[in-house]
């Protein structure tokens, strides 16, 4: 039985054991009617405001008065909230990210217009951390397979699906989403943030785009959030991520991006005729945000690649993890400085990506990057094992964020291994092979810190192979859990929604030797 000192939602939380399926229905095993637990939740309260009504019969909300209550409302509501605080051992205090930890009060999913929830919604689910994707009806497929692939590895938390305006997502593809899952809540950050006169209407017309992305995390309420790009192929549960040292110990936790040599734009352009990260860090109004301390760049950012003008391209942001109560509001301040501002006065990233840990730096708050650099897979069309099979030039890879222990793949950001048209039907005819459908890759860059290219020996190839570096055995189980994601892809692909039912994955080889 819980006890009078533990959270209420904890007490909630503590005989349900919940399996959720695709109708939004929860399987409830081993629990009380909802009436008697009810009343064993509602039980301690009646305490409560029993020893209430004794202390005030006996003078002893007030000190002062001699026996006989005589203070304010004002007086009273604070006595009678500080004695409830110590009988349930929570903070009054509760944060602005919904919190249960530390003994938060937890916050109530948001009553507003701009955040739409279905009719099957679980209410039980907490808002301290949550999975954030932004999503249009273009890429509606590739945002419920992600989710679905979430599911089927574990993940139960909410999970916000972001979007620019109404016209983002029509009426069936919010009822797709609603009936895939009871965990989904759909925020249209534009239209609120429109309302509340943080941005004009002129100004959210240009958030349509990867810029919604440090949009969305500076909007939401969410203390832990986990930003993922919807052709994001993970192969385990990323809650696992917020134990790894650099999240824990910074709040924060950003991988690295491609390096490319001798490419002077972006982070590493010239910015009227000065390079443009110590042009930032020398001009930026830090007064305006009340940043002490001025132009101090962190010991971190001067022995970066970005900085020492190895590479364009510093952050990849197709998953991006914040502690927001951690962090402060400031970072997100100087984040919407960047999207609003800053972006349409020079090109400093390619995309969003680069905001991200530019905010942080700018701010003075810590920040961490997975130790090591990113890697890519091997691309089919571009035929990378049997043409240079030292060097592949496929999607992205990246590896689990942890410095001791054997090197462990995390996922892969490849709409190339999902859309058989990644850049589009239009471009097919100009498309770079390795950009093409990616049917089978088979090997990845082998886990490594952030290394420049070798390029000596080497033809012309295309910038985002990684050249040199060499190339290692996918894992066995990734033929399987990409067959499994592709499925449920081309279930709603193709409207057959019963795909979206099955986790089981399938591994070829041993189907091979049968």
């Amino acid at each position: 039985m819980a006890s009078a000192s533990e959270p209420i939602d904890d007490v909630l939380d503590a005989d349900i054991e919940a399996s959720l399926s695709l109708n939004g229905n929860s399987r409830i095993v081993s629990t009380p009617p909802r009436s008697h637990r009810k009343l064993l939740i509602v039980l301690p309260l009646l305490v409560v405001a029993g020893m209430t009504a004794v202390a005030l019969a006996t003078g002893y909300l007030d000190g002062d008065s001699g026996g006989s209550y005589s203070g304010s409302f004002d007086t009273f509501g604070s006595s009678t909230h500080s004695i409830i605080k110590s009988i349930l051992n929570v903070r009054v205090n509760a944060t602005a990210w919904g919190a249960p930890e530390d003994g938060d009060i937890v916050i109530p999913h948001p009553d507003s217009p701009y955040y739409q929830r279905g009719e099957r919604f679980d209410r039980n689910v907490t808002r301290d951390r949550a999975i954030m994707i932004c999503m249009h009806d273009g890429v509606l497929a590739m945002g419920l397979s992600l989710i679905r692939e979430l599911r089927c590895l574990g993940n139960d938390e909410l999970i916000q699906v972001y979007h620019c305006g109404q016209d983002e997502l029509s009426t069936e593809s919010k009822d797709i989403l609603f009936s895939s899952d009871n965990r989904i809540e759909l925020v249209d950050v534009c239209s609120d943030l429109v309302e509340k006169k943080v941005i004009t209407k002129d100004m959210a017309k240009k958030f349509k785009n990867w810029y919604i992305k440090p949009l969305a995390m500076y909007h939401t309420d969410v203390r832990h959030v986990m930003l993922m790009d919807v052709d994001d192929i993970i192969v385990k549960d990323p809650s696992v991520l917020r134990e790894v040292d650099g999240y824990k110990q910074t709040g924060t936790l950003f991988f690295y991006d491609r390096v490319f040599a001798k490419c002077e734009e972006f982070v590493n352009g010239d910015d009227n005729k000065e390079k443009y990260l110590p042009k930032l860090f020398r001009t930026f109004n830090y007064e305006k945000f009340n940043i002490t301390g001025g132009e101090n760049p962190s010991e971190q950012v001067l022995e970066s690649f970005a900085y020492n003008g190895k590479t364009c391209h510093e952050m990849d942001s197709s998953m991006v993890l914040i502690d927001k109560k951690r962090t402060g509001q400031t970072v997100f301040d100087v984040m919407l400085w960047f999207v609003t501002k800053e972006r349409f006065r020079f090109r400093y990233s390619h995309g969003d990506k680069e905001t991200f840990w530019l905010a942080f730096e700018l701010a003075h708050v810590p920040y961490s990057f997975s130790p090591w650099g990113v890697s890519v897979v091997s691309s089919t069309p571009n035929k990378d094992m049997s043409k240079h099979p030292d060097s592949l030039c496929g999607s992205i890879l990246q590896y689990m964020p942890s410095k001791s222990g054997d090197a462990e793949m995390l996922y892969v950001n490849g709409k190339a291994l999902l859309d058989p048209y990644p850049q589009g039907i239009d471009y097919v005819p100009k498309a770079q092979w390795n950009n093409m459908f990616n049917t089978f890759p088979t090997h990845m860059t082998p886990r490594l810190p952030r290394t420049e290219l070798n390029k000596t020996g080497h033809g012309k190839m295309y910038t985002e192979c990684l050249i040199g570096l060499g190339a290692t055995p996918l894992p066995d189980s990734f033929a399987g859990m990409l067959l499994r994601r592709r499925l449920h892809y081309l279930g709603i692909m193709t409207g057959v929604l019963g795909s979206l039912e099955h986790c089981d994955t399938f591994q070829l080889r041993r189907l091979l030797e049968v």
